[in-house]
Order: C-alpha cells, then sequence, then structure tokens
C-alpha cells in the first residue's frame, strides 16, 4: 500500500475529523496515512485546544527563539523517511519543511497551509525561502483561493495546486444549535448571572493573535460611556488576564473553554460576534451559527475571513479602539442576518477532505 505522511506543528482538536475522513477516503484509493505531530507550545498550549488520538504519532517539539521569532527545530525526517509522500507545513522557519523540500529522493513533497502571508508580514528572509518551497514542492495545498492565486503568481502551475477550503467539521455544532432551546438559553444567563440585555458571544483563544489588549482598551471606553455592551468569553489562552477588571466591572462573562454544547449555547443566545484580531475558522462557527463578526480593517485576518461578506455576515469598523467600541454597541442592537436565504451554508468538512484527497491523489502521480 502506498504511504503518504503529513507533519504538523501540533494537532488542535479541530483537526481530528479531519484527518479521520482523509485515512479513510484514501485508504479507498490504496493509500495509507500517517500523522506526525509536534507538541503545541507557549500561546497554544494554554489555549487547551491540543487533541491527542490514537494514530498520531507525536514528537517532542523543539524551538529557539531568535528575538520574536521561533525557528521550529523539530526533525521529523525518521519517521518519514520510507514514505512515498510528505506533506509539510508551508513555513519558512520549520526544518521539516526545509528537509522535505531540500531533498533530492524520488519521494513525492508537498506543502500546504495558508501559502500566502495573512496573519502577519514576513521577514525577507522567511519570505524568500518560503517562496523557493512553493517552486521546490511537487504539489501546493492551499487554505483558500486566495492562497492558490499566490502560488500562481510565484509560479507554480495550476495542475500543482489544490485550494483545500479549510474548515472544520461543524456536524456537531449545527447538531447542538438544533437542540438548544430558548429555555436552555435562559438557564445558562441564569446560571452564570448574565445581565438581563443582548450579549455579543467570543469564542477562541486569548492570546496575542486575537487582540485581547485591543478587546480590553475597547472595554475599558465603553465603561467610560457607561454602555451596556456585554460580552460572553470562551476560550483560554495566555492574555486571559487582561479582561479581568472588564469582568470585575460586569463587562465580561468568562466561561474558559467551552465544549460543542456550550458553544452553541453562546452563539445561539447572542446577538453577533466580537472578533477585533486574526478572523479564522470562527467564520465557519459564524455561518453555521448564523451570527454575524464584528471586527476590525486589520490587515492580518486569517484567509478563512474570506468566507463572509461584509455588510452581511461581516462587519468592519476602522482599526482603533474607539471605533470598534462603537461597532460593539452597534451590534448588541442588530438582529443577526438581514436575509437568512441570501447567506451561504457554512463550508463542509466532507468538502475539504474531497479536495485534499484529490491533491495527494495529484501529488502522488506528479
Amino acid at each position: 500500500m502506498t504511504e503518504v505522511s503529513i507533519v504538523q506543528p501540533y494537532l488542535p482538536q479541530y483537526r481530528v475529523p479531519f484527518f479521520d475522513g482523509l485515512s479513510v477516503a484514501l485508504r479507498e484509493h490504496g493509500v495509507s496515512l500517517r500523522v506526525i505531530a509536534g507538541q503545541a507550545l507557549r500561546e497554544q498550549a494554554q489555549r487547551g485546544d491540543s487533541a491527542h488520538a490514537s494514530w498520531l504519532e507525536q514528537v517532542h517539539t523543539r524551538t529557539l527563539a531568535l528575538g520574536s521569532r521561533h525557528l521550529a527545530l523539530t526533525l521529523t525526517s525518521r519517521l518519514w523517511k520510507d514514505s512515498d509522500a510528505v506533506i509539510v507545513p508551508h513555513q519558512g522557519s520549520s526544518l521539516d519543511a526545509l528537509a522535505a523540500t531540500a531533498g533530492s529522493s524520488p519521494r513525492h513533497v508537498g506543502v500546504w497551509g495558508h501559502i500566502a502571508s495573512y496573519t502577519s508580514p514576513l521577514n525577507p528572509l522567511d519570505a524568500a525561502v518560503e517562496r523557493w518551497q512553493l517552486r521546490r514542492a511537487h504539489h501546493v495545498f492551499a487554505y483558500m483561493p486566495s492562497g492558490a492565486a499566490f502560488a500562481r503568481k510565484q509560479g507554480v502551475r495550476a495542475e500543482r495546486i489544490t485550494t483545500v477550503m479549510n474548515t472544520i467539521d461543524t456536524t456537531r455544532l449545527e447538531d447542538a444549535l438544533a437542540r438548544t432551546t430558548t429555555s436552555d438559553i435562559a438557564a445558562f444567563r441564569q446560571r452564570h448571572h448574565l445581565p438581563d440585555a443582548p450579549y455579543l458571544a467570543y469564542v477562541g483563544g486569548l492570546d496575542r493573535s486575537k487582540r485581547v489588549d485591543f478587546l480590553a482598551e475597547s472595554l475599558d471606553i465603553l465603561h467610560a460611556r457607561r454602555s451596556r455592551v456585554h460580552i460572553v468569553v470562551a476560550g483560554r489562552g495566555d492574555q486571559e488576564h487582561l479582561l479581568r477588571t472588564a469582568a470585575a466591572r460586569g463587562q465580561v462573562t468568562l466561561v474558559g473553554y467551552a465544549d460543542v454544547d456550550t458553544k452553541a449555547l453562546i452563539l445561539k443566545g447572542s446577538k453577533a460576534i466580537a472578533n477585533p484580531g486574526r478572523v479564522g475558522l470562527i467564520a465557519v462557527d459564524a455561518l453555521t451559527a448564523r451570527r454575524s463578526i464584528v471586527a476590525t480593517q486589520w490587515p492580518w485576518h486569517a484567509p478563512e475571513i474570506e468566507y463572509l461578506r461584509v455588510g452581511e455576515s461581516l462587519f468592519l469598523s476602522p482599526d482603533n479602539a474607539g471605533d470598534f467600541a462603537d461597532a460593539l454597541e452597534d451590534a448588541g442592537q442588530r438582529t443577526g442576518f438581514s436575509s437568512t436565504n441570501d447567506w451561504p451554508p457554512a463550508p463542509r468538512m466532507e468538502a475539504m477532505v474531497s479536495n485534499f484527497r484529490n491533491g495527494v491523489l495529484a501529488l502522488l502521480t506528479s
């Protein structure tokens, strides 16, 4: 049987259904899948979303801090040296990516990820290395169409690119939303002593990438105005403490890491979703729960923001705390989708698995 290895920096819980589905889909074509991942470190670990699976081959993660940058020194090539193909992160600071794309073996090599630079500016060295990786790889797996377009601009032929349409499994959230009643929401509000007024939801990690400090600054402005905006925050992270003052003032309710049922309660009871920085896969949750996202015109959102439509499922304020505070107040009065029939459905995991499977088969014949 043909063997393909996929290397991940670490395995978040939302990736488990994807790899389960991909393994089944590839097995039907005589391809076995191995998943190799490091451990969650620093900000990732404090989010509390690391997963463990029976099929996961986990390795010890090593990094080297160079100022604000962290080089991934984990090298897993001993585990995939006999695989027919390996798919590594498209990351200039990854030894695995460098080892795979620099090699001269007959092994088929793919790279996957954002492909373009979305969530932070690249330094010139990383940018050059990542462009080189694109040219060296036999196949490129881009999360979204804009990443695929970037690869084509770098000279990668269209037949060597798969647009994955990155998503999460929405099945359990859909089921939980359907089960959630107004009585359930009322009981949740009472249990957490929420004020008798509309609230906004925040769902995700509480770390620098999500601009928690910016959110805290906006809440300070709202407090000075004596605004009634209230946000229910579901998530963990190393910047959770920045919201403690707002929580003490009664502006924020911190519920910690939320399981699917709790997330459904929070989203269904909310008026909208607040997310000032790095809108990413929360876009899928938003479409599933039919709640718009209030964000900012920040240049470093993840590519999944492309699923949303400005003025319908996405409302963008100017990128300063005062304007974002205004947007949060406006969102508290918003009734949700202007026309539910016009909103696109959430992207499906089945489609992502099918896209990736087709890309793997193309990689193996490249």
